[in-house]
């Protein structure tokens, strides 16, 4: 770790030398050090050793913005709120599982910045709840395209199926449809009954769904 202000004292041969190395190994470790430089200049590399963050100097030359995380692939260039799949039981770095837990606003103030508490105000004051999405189906927002009208973003909804009608061409007697008379018309009960349509071969559950595959939600902090 080293910082230098980029200034090469008039000097004697050796002490020339160790300020040029100094300097230079400012240049190539990006001015790595848990404090910032104490000089700065516009788009100057400040590795934050301290935050773990990669940072440039903006061209006014007086704030700092972050690029991306140190130690991790891509410096881990995903806006926060970015919501990803990953192929393994654990969340990436710079990544929180999809559990709805509460977090801290100051420590994930990126991510409250962008979601704020839309999916839960934690404690009120102090946290916010990230989305749920554990045994999950995700569905894009309506936003007025009428298909799924009147949904709020970022709410759940329930499971359901949607009305219809199935045509029974035959009037059966006492036995496994238990007396149920149909008519050739959709719907249409002749003798009221109760009707179970599991199958023995068939696919059975509590649930309807699709073929799928468990992955792990995740969402950039």
């Amino acid at each position: 770790m080293s910082q230098h202000d980029m200034d090469i004292a008039n000097q004697a041969g050796a002490g020339f030398r160790a300020d040029v190395n100094l300097a230079l190994q400012a240049l190539v470790g990006n001015s790595s050090g848990s404090s910032e430089p104490a000089v700065a200049f516009p788009y100057q590399f400040w590795a934050d050793t301290n935050a773990g963050v990669l940072k440039m100097r903006n061209a006014a030359n007086n704030a700092w913005i972050k690029i991306g995380l140190l130690g991790v692939a891509n410096f881990g260039l995903i806006l926060p709120g970015t919501i990803v799949f990953h192929a393994k039981n654990t969340a990436p770095a710079g990544f929180l599982k999809m559990n709805a837990g509460a977090v801290s606003r100051a420590t994930y103030a990126d991510l409250f910045a962008e979601i704020g508490t839309t999916f839960g105000s934690g404690d009120g004051s102090t946290t916010f709840n990230l989305p749920e999405g554990r045994a999950e189906f995700f569905r894009g927002w309506d936003d007025g395209r009428g298909v799924d009208s009147g949904r709020v973003f970022g709410s759940a909804q329930a499971f359901a199926m949607q009305d219809h009608a199935h045509l029974l061409q035959k009037a059966f007697g006492s036995g496994a449809l238990g007396g149920v008379l149909y008519s050739e018309n959709a719907g249409t009960v002749v003798n009221n009954s109760t009707f179970n349509g599991n199958m023995a071969n068939g696919a059975i559950a509590t649930e309807t769904r699709p073929r799928n595959i468990a992955l792990l939600a995740c969402i950039k902090y």
